[in-house]
This record gives C-alpha cells, structure tokens and sequence, in this order.
C-alpha cells in the first residue's frame, strides 16, 4: 500500500479549481487585441493561475499572455522537467443539468466546464508541485507546471512559449486519459466554401471545429409542408427539429448533442442532420456548396463517400467530424476536423476532398494540420511513468494511441499524455454538456501526478 500525500491538499485544490471554472476562459481565435493573443478570459485564467503560484512560493513567468509557467527549483532552460496543461475550454454550450462554470460536486462527482479538460488536472500539477517543495523531494532538476490558454484552438500557446524557452528534458500532459498515449493521430482542419443553394436564405451551426455541432439554424425558402417534412425526418432521428414561419420561407432549428471531434460517434451533430434532411426534401441543387455537402461530407464519419477514408494498425481509422457552418455574401463554408492514422501522410486526404470538393466548385483550405505522435513504449519516460501509475493502481501500464490531440505534439518526443481519466470510468463528457470526473478518481490521479513528477525531476538520462 502507499501513503497517499496530496488528500491533505484536496480542500485548497478544489476551492481554487471553483475559482479557476467560473472563468469562462474560451480562447479567442485570430484574435485582433493586442498583448491578448486569445482573448480577455484566456489571459485572466493564465492571470489567476500567476497570482496562485506566486501565493505558493514559486517563480513565475507570463509568456506574452500565450502561456505562463511556475518553477520549483533553481535553473534556467539548460535542463527542466515538466507538466503541461492548459486553462482555456471549449464553449460551454446548452443542455448542463448544472451551471457549467460553478463547480458543482453531487453524488460524488465533479461538474463544470474544465474540471476533465484541463482545469481540473491544471489545478492538481500546481499542488503536486507545492507537496514536493513541502515534503523536501529531491531533485536532478528543476520542475515547471506550464500553462496554455490557446490548447483548444490550435496550440499556437506553446509554439510561442518553446520559441522562448528550450524544450523540457522530460514532460507530460495530463490532457487524456490512463493509461499513457504515446500514439497521437494526426490532426487536420479543412475550410470547404462555395456557392450556396438558392433554397438556402441563411445558415449558422456548431461553436468550434474541433466539436461535433451541438446545433443549426437555417432559414430556408420553402413551402410549410417541405419543411415540416424535413421536421418530421430530423424528429424521427436521434436529433431534434424545430420549424417556425420567417420574413420568407421557414426557420429550422436543429438540436444535436455535443462531443469530442475525437470521437464524433459519439455526438449528434446537428448540421449533418439538417443539410441531409434538405437533400432528402429534394430543396438543394447540383454545383451548390450545401449539396456537395450533403452528399460527400455530412454523410459519414470516416471519409468514404469522399474517398479519403484510411486506416492502420496502430491507431485505427481516420474519423472526420463537421464542426461549424456559416453562410454570408453568396457563399456557404463548413469546417472539418480530420484525425488521421499516425502512420499515414494528410495529403492524400486531402487531395481526395480537394479534387472531389472542385467538380462542385467547392474550394478546400487547409487552415490546420498537426502532424501525428509516436513515441515507443520502452522510452524510459514510459517506462517511469507506468510504473507510478502501477505503484497508485497496482494494474500494469500499456500504452494507448488516441484521436485526440495534446500538448505532447509540442515536446518533440520528450513528453506524453498521461491521464487525468481513467480507461475505465464512466464517461467524463469532455466537450459536452455536464463535463464531470469522479471526486474519488481526480484525488487518484493527484497521487499519480505526484508520483510522476517526482520522478521526472530525477530521471538520470535526458534528450539529445
């Protein structure tokens, strides 16, 4: 059995993360203000997570407002362990049975936005590293908790904060789940524009590209009859469909759920619905972008209509997931979120979509594409870390590949995912409504923590 050491911090972890979730800190993207990168709430939380370092007795960097970190130990960059995590969220969206920035524990479990991804572990790596300094644990090197504000909306924070600073020796991201990830896939963002139909007066959908599309509201020139038809085929669905009478034609509300781009299976993304229920209704015509769309890319979630869809064996297949939707002067564009096989290239994806997307005149931007990770599993940081979480869990580790994507990307081989949700918990929500983790598990994983940053901190071999 081991000595749990973080219990006696639970109360101050818990008071500060309520703190930390009430700011409603979505990164801001192609944000105009100068010396906020991603925004006012972005950088308030960045703010916050300062001011408790220092209140800690730790030294403390801001970057520019893109990340901050806080040091224990003497040193520069020469030779640093560390912990990355981020403190911005997705949009909070509809449908919480709690108020998403109030921390809320019933029955045992945690609700808010953040307190799965990644406040909550945020939170948990700043105390781990206050228990170290008060247990006196010695150390080979100094160790930071790194912050970002900008993790949902594309990395740029750390690509910022390592254009300034030397990458760790060692690191992790508690960005995922146990056990280890040391496979990422690749990410990749499309911008698909052309003509809208002529049916389609206006239409909005979706809070972020890397979300399944909560919602979709269009207005459509259409007879009352079609567009109860299109209700009558969405309500028979798992989504739900609301009409009401416009200026011209119908309103058409669709309600989805949300979910990770990750895993778009397990949403109900409600611009699918409704462009597919269009089609259906006989409203969208040929060379018009909403066709194109509904006919190769809203109606699957691996690319085959396209045919783009891939697979391998480390990973698995590629998902495509349709996060937003925008019409404005003639034109309609839809985003994508692609995660794709860690051991295949994105070009032919994306010349797949591209030359598909052009015989409807339907132009493709790529506006993001982060390479996949692979890091093998007897890498002594793997190794180190499976054996803090066996110490904790007493199950061995196996590492795991995930369509996720997470700070490690950004280590260059030095660093991976690891934790902060159990393989086998119940589901934390992560870009949905009623985001939760288990109060039982999140003080379990702060034990993890604590054990692996100790360790890293005196790893004896680094990185070239």
């Amino acid at each position: 059995m081991f000595e749990p050491v973080m219990i006696q911090y639970k109360d101050e972890i818990l008071e500060n993360l309520a703190k930390l979730v009430a700011i409603e800190s979505v990164a801001v993207p192609d944000c105009d203000i100068e010396g906020y990168p991603f925004g006012h709430k972005s950088a308030e939380a960045l703010e916050f997570m300062t001011r408790l370092a220092e209140r800690l007795g730790f030294s403390t960097e801001n970057c520019d407002n893109f990340a901050c970190h806080a040091q224990l130990g003497e040193g520069g960059d020469e030779d640093y362990a560390a912990v990355l995590c981020h403190v911005d969220v997705v949009p909070t969206g509809e449908g919480w049975d709690t108020d998403p920035l109030v921390l809320t524990e019933k029955d045992g479990t945690l609700y808010g936005r953040g307190v799965a991804d990644d406040k909550g572990a945020a939170m948990v790596s700043l105390y781990c590293m206050k228990a170290m300094k008060d247990n006196g644990v010695p150390m080979k090197r100094p160790i930071r908790c790194i912050f970002g504000g900008g993790e949902e909306i594309g990395m740029d924070d750390m690509g910022h904060y390592f254009s300034k600073h030397a990458l760790p020796a060692f690191a992790f991201t508690p960005d995922a789940d146990y056990p280890a990830c040391n496979c990422e896939k690749g990410i990749l963002h499309l911008k698909c524009t052309g003509r809208t139909d002529p049916a389609i007066l206006s239409i909005k959908g979706g809070a972020a590209v890397n979300c399944v599309a909560e919602s979709c509201t269009a207005v459509i020139d259409c007879e009352e009859t079609v567009a109860n038809a299109i209700r009558a085929f969405i309500n028979a669905g798992d989504a739900e469909c609301a009409v009401s009478p416009a200026e011209k034609g119908y309103a058409i509300t669709v309600r989805g759920v949300s979910a990770h781009a990750m895993c778009p299976e397990k949403g109900v993304n409600a611009i699918n619905y409704l462009l597919t229920a269009a089609e259906k209704a006989g409203l969208l015509k040929d060379g018009s972008a909403e066709r194109f769309f509904a006919d190769k890319i809203c109606c699957d979630l691996d690319g085959k209509e396209i045919g783009a869809a891939c697979a391998d064996e480390l990973s698995g297949p590629m998902t495509l997931n349709v996060g937003l939707i925008e019409s404005a002067a003639g034109e309609t564009s839809l985003s994508i979120d692609i995660r794709y096989p860690a051991t295949l290239d994105s070009q032919p994806i994306i010349s797949a979509i591209t030359d598909q997307a052009a015989e409807s005149g339907v132009r493709v931007e790529v506006t993001g594409d982060n390479p996949p990770l692979y890091i093998p599993a007897d890498h002594p940081l793997i190794r180190a870390l499976g054996e803090c979480y066996t110490e904790i869990t007493g199950k061995p580790m196996i590492p795991v590949s995930m369509g996720g994507g997470t700070y490690a990307r950004a280590l260059h081989g030095r660093g991976v995912a690891f934790g902060p949700v159990f393989s086998d918990a119940k589901p934390s929500n992560l870009h949905m409504q009623n985001e939760n983790l288990s109060a039982d598990e999140f003080m379990r994983h702060a034990e993890i923590c604590y054990k692996a940053m100790c360790r890293i901190a005196s790893l004896d071999c680094g990185n070239e």
